[in-house]
């Protein structure tokens, strides 16, 4: 933490308060707008009254409008807002907990967003905000991107300014049977798009048997975009909760009886993992396999919420993923048992 930080929390901790209220409501408004002062209250949990004082002072600096449809941010808003990151990372101390979870999970780079996605559903677009900006960062023309489904990659393509890349984006796996937002397919068009590149679908869906699993591949249109997954060089994915992931998938009561059995605690790209890293569980669908990872020089992992820390840790431990891009409640719960 920077000596001026500190020297602000011990003399005047009230301001340090302030900013991270006003830069809350600065952020919230951004996703939101236009948003009403009552829909701002009741989505940050703030008293009406207590909200006017700041929105006026916001008003006052020239860093949100108010009209009849709402509030939304001005130029100087956007502005101050995207200088208030690193300022907030400090302020936080998620620095500090970037460097020590990079040690401890073994992970080059780890990318900790301010919030908690359990408690507040826009951390998972900040969370998509956050991926967004490192893949721009490393996406270069040529490139094949693979991509998982799930609700928070779902958030990564709107977060994408219009970009001239000559890419082709492929979903990870075949994973029909989610909500189409969420599927694969649907994210990988969006990406693709907003990229300005090429994408090809999957449609296969999840838990297969070994006998249409080989039918499938059988097919020249399934075995083209098979080969491409096969060569991407970024993979983008998220973790998530072994059980609530099963679940969602229409895995049968035999095979969560052999999760619980086998104290799954994450999924990934239909592997399923206990709290060692080790794998319990494998379903039965098409695409990358473990083994396929090995070749890809850059694994982009996305996952937030305190209730997500023991599947991230899990994941981790495979020793697989280059980028974690997590949230503030994941990160201080990984600390803990990284620690314990």
């Amino acid at each position: 933490m920077k000596p001026i930080i500190q020297i602000q929390k011990k003399i005047a901790p009230e301001t340090i308060e302030i900013i991270k209220k006003r830069h809350n409501i600065l952020r919230t408004i951004a996703h939101l707008q236009p948003i009403g002062r009552r829909g701002l209250a009741s989505q940050m949990g703030l008293g009406e009254r207590v909200l006017r004082t700041e929105i006026e002072f916001l008003k006052s600096q020239g860093f949100i409008n108010i009209n009849p449809s709402g509030m939304n941010l001005t130029e100087e808003g956007i502005d101050l807002l995207a200088e208030m990151a690193d300022y907030v990372k400090e302020l936080l101390d998620l620095k500090n907990i970037e460097e020590q979870l990079e040690i401890n999970l073994g992970i080059g780079q780890v990318n900790i967003v301010p919030g908690d996605s359990n408690e507040n559903p826009l951390v998972k677009k900040e969370l998509g905000k956050a991926a967004a900006k490192v893949l721009q960062r490393f996406v270069n023309d040529g490139d094949i991107i693979a991509v998982t489904g799930g609700t928070t990659i779902a958030t990564i393509p709107e977060n994408l300014p219009k970009l001239s890349k000559n890419v082709l984006v492929v979903p990870g796996r075949g994973a029909l049977g989610e909500k189409v937002e969420i599927q694969a397919n649907t994210i990988v068009a969006a990406m693709a798009t907003q990229l300005g590149g090429n994408y090809k679908m999957l449609h296969v869906p999840e838990n297969l048997s070994p006998e249409a699993m080989e039918k499938l591949t059988e097919d020249p249109k399934i075995q083209e975009v098979l080969e491409a997954i096969r060569k991407a060089n970024i993979l983008i994915h998220g973790i998530g909760d072994a059980l609530e992931m099963a679940k969602r998938r229409g895995t049968s009561e035999e095979n969560l009886r052999l999760l619980e059995e086998k104290e799954a605690v994450a999924e990934a790209f239909g592997y399923y993992f206990d709290k060692d890293g080790k794998i319990v569980h494998q379903s039965n669908s098409i695409g990358l396999k473990l083994e396929d990872l090995e070749k890809i020089p850059l694994i982009i992992a996305i996952a937030g919420g305190k209730d997500k820390a023991k599947a991230i840790k899990s994941i981790a431990a495979s020793k697989k993923q280059h980028i974690l891009i997590t949230d503030e409640g994941a990160a201080l719960e990984l600390l803990k048992l990284c620690q314990s």
